[in-house]
């Protein structure tokens, strides 16, 4: 009974035979019999974990990053499925370049394998389209733009240029219309075209052996009769089958030499997730690690800051699979004049399409080419010189990213882009969370990226930015050039010793103060250099009482809002800290709490002195009684100082941004992690 089912299931399955096959399968043996296996596996690597990513991906402008977000931080294990996922794709790639380069170099791409070699390498250049598309699935800012600039070389197609860009972006521009297109590229054209060729792979590899294994008998003596599949007259048959091939059981040793392979790339997948603390541990001066955010930050893949479609990032680069064609689309000679593009802007078709059409072209033709021993040796020979060159050009286009002191600016911007990428990581890490809108809104309202941004702009016209002297430069605040100083210098203006140097007689007409304004030879100065000089030779008492008053000054500006006056007093100060203020005849001047008489001379308000809402105050009109007040005299009154905000309609800067400015100044933005105590930060 159980011989006439097995006979009847073989007969309409076909399955009883199949798994005889599979139990008597043989393999040949050989230096690179591993690499298909490798290939396989690195790419069911790539299919498993892109299918969990696909899981949680969102395809949108205002989301695509923020998926990505949740992937690395949020979602358990998240950052290992992105990690194994990038980086497969990446070995997926080595191991299909040095299968191709084994074929050509074995000559094993010539008869009967010509369909190997072609499948192999329509594979390759499947890898390569995957990598170009996941670029921009990540929605990074590196990502963004240099997939813009490979895009927009489609426009430079004669006819059918521009209607190829629209198709891919989805419209005009790159925008959400343009996400969905390429995660459509990237898992169902080039994913599944990668699976399907795979299997075609596999049959042809398998037809081209079983074709090879007919032509050699049980001693791997060549047999006359080929059975039609090879022509007698070819001169080369001989040398087209390696019938001296000894094949082995598969299940035998081979089975564990192949899972020996799959751990080693495995192994190497990894090393590469993990690849920045191992190097932290190793050379930690040139390698570091995000010590302000959670580690899933130094592992797996990194994550650029959101892209923002309304700028351009000048330093965007290619994958390092395409360095190479990136860095010969830009070489340059040596002129008359200096240095010349090779391909200049209306020339890029040439490297993009002629050059590496013509590569192709060749490529398709090389089992052609080898059908000859001669043209065996030429492609052995030009696969060499076009191996050598890529690794040139790959190593060139670093090497002048990292090495040339004309790429500063390159390696400026870089930097720059990615404190962007760990602040957008932190602020999506606060308690809020990322509001619809998606992460960009919160880097376009975040003080610390916005207010250098804003205080370049328009402040830096007037007001130095750099550290007082004898002070070292906080991490946080970089100076910022001031070419026509005229105003006081604004690094850190809420700090103690900041607010003390308008006590001092030589600081206070330092350009750092009033040294280049009217007020030079004001009021104030003279007050300081003068009597106030003398009230404070007295240092046991009234030396004493001028740090009290500073104190309350440098309190007042660590508030937000002003003290509330009520009959019984003002918030949060006693009679005797009220009373410092009459002690040096600061009414005399200034508005001041619980004040009765109206100040004779017209000075600042000196309620709630550099608090939050006093500073919104002045940069929106430095002009009103509560500050400076219109001109009325040479040393009195508003000096230069425009009104940025009087109303909506009357406004240089809006409310929004006069609060990420003034935020900026005072040092005031979340942090995931508050730093360690740095005599910087002290007041």
């Amino acid at each position: 009974m159980q011989n006439l089912f097995l006979q009847w299931l073989d007969e309409r399955t076909g399955i009883p035979t199949l798994c005889d096959k599979i139990r008597h399968w043989s393999v040949p043996t050989g230096y690179c019999r591993f690499l298909p296996t490798m290939i396989i596996f690195a790419f069911v690597l790539q299919a498993i974990t892109g299918v969990f990513l696909w899981a949680y991906y969102s395809p949108s402008a205002q989301s695509a990053w923020e998926s990505l977000f949740f992937l690395q931080f949020v979602l358990p294990g998240g950052w290992m499925i992105r990690g194994i996922h990038h980086f497969s794709a990446q070995l997926l790639t080595v191991l299909l370049g040095l299968y191709l380069l084994g074929l050509v170099f074995s000559g094993k791409y010539r008869s009967p394998k010509e369909f190997v070699f072609w499948s192999a390498f329509i594979l390759f250049l499947f890898s390569l389209a995957s990598s170009l598309t996941g670029d921009l699935l990540s929605w990074t800012l590196s990502g963004f733009s240099a997939t813009l600039v490979r895009v927009r070389f489609l426009q430079m197609i004669p006819l059918i240029g521009e209607p190829l860009f629209r198709i891919v972006c989805g419209g005009t521009e790159f925008g959400t219309l343009t996400i969905p297109r390429f995660l459509v590229l990237h898992i169902l054209v080039f994913g599944g075209g990668f699976f399907v060729m795979t299997i075609l792979w596999r049959f042809f590899d398998h037809r081209s052996t079983a074709i090879a294994d007919g032509q050699c008998d049980s001693q791997g003596n060549t047999q006359s009769n080929i059975q039609g599949n090879v022509q007698s007259n070819d001169k080369t048959s001989q040398s087209k089958y390696n019938c001296n091939r000894r094949r082995v059981p598969f299940w035998s040793s081979e089975v564990l030499k192949c899972s020996l392979a799959w751990i080693f790339v495995m192994a190497v997948i990894l090393l590469l997730v993990y690849r920045q603390p191992i190097l932290h541990a190793i050379r930690p001066d040139l390698f570091s690690v995000h010590e302000n955010l959670p580690r899933e930050a130094s592992l797996g893949v990194h994550l650029g800051a959101p892209a923002d479609p309304a700028g351009f990032y000048d330093a965007a680069r290619p994958e390092w699979s395409f360095r190479a064609l990136y860095h010969f689309c830009n070489l340059k000679v040596n002129g008359e004049n200096g240095e010349i593009d090779v391909f200049p802007g209306e020339r890029k078709y040439i490297p993009i399409f002629v050059v590496t059409g013509c590569l192709m072209i060749y490529a398709l033709l090389i089992p052609v080419i080898g059908r000859l021993k001669i043209g065996h040796y030429f492609n052995v020979a030009m696969v060499l010189f076009l191996f050598l060159s890529v690794g040139y050009l790959t190593y060139a286009s670093y090497r002048h990213d990292y090495a040339d002191p004309a790429m500063e600016s390159f390696r400026q911007d870089e930097a720059k882009a990615e404190r962007i990428a760990e602040r957008a990581v932190e602020l999506c890490l606060a308690p809020d969370g990322i509001p619809p809108t998606g992460s960009l809104t919160l880097l376009q309202r975040d003080p610390l990226l916005q207010g250098p941004v804003l205080y370049a702009q328009h402040c830096a016209i007037c007001h130095p930015f750099k550290p007082l002297d004898g002070e070292q430069e906080h991490p946080d605040f970089q100076p910022i050039s001031c070419e026509t100083p005229k105003g006081p210098n604004l690094y850190q203006p809420i700090r103690k010793k900041w607010i003390e140097g308008f006590f001092d007689t030589k600081r206070i007409r330092s350009d750092d103060y009033f040294g280049k304004t009217k007020f030079a030879s004001g009021t104030m100065v003279g007050y300081v250099r003068g009597e106030l000089k003398e009230i404070s030779k007295d240092e046991d008492t009234d030396g004493e009482l001028l740090d009290q008053l500073i104190d309350v000054l440098y309190a007042d500006a660590q508030r937000d809002r002003l003290r509330v006056e009520t009959p019984n007093g003002v918030e949060g100060l006693a009679e005797e800290q009220l009373e410092l203020f009459a002690t040096f005849n600061c009414g005399q001047c200034h508005k001041l709490y619980a004040q009765t008489k109206k100040p004779v001379i017209q000075a600042p308000d000196l309620r709630g002195y550099m608090s939050r809402d006093w500073m919104m105050g002045i940069i929106a009109d430095p002009v009103s009684t509560r500050y400076y007040g219109p001109a009325i005299g040479k040393d009195k009154g508003n000096d230069e100082m425009p009104s940025f905000y009087l109303s909506p309609e009357e406004s240089v800067l809006s409310r929004e941004e006069i609060e990420t400015l003034v935020d900026w100044l005072r040092g005031k933005w979340y942090r995931f992690r508050v730093p360690s105590p740095d005599a910087a930060n002290e007041p």
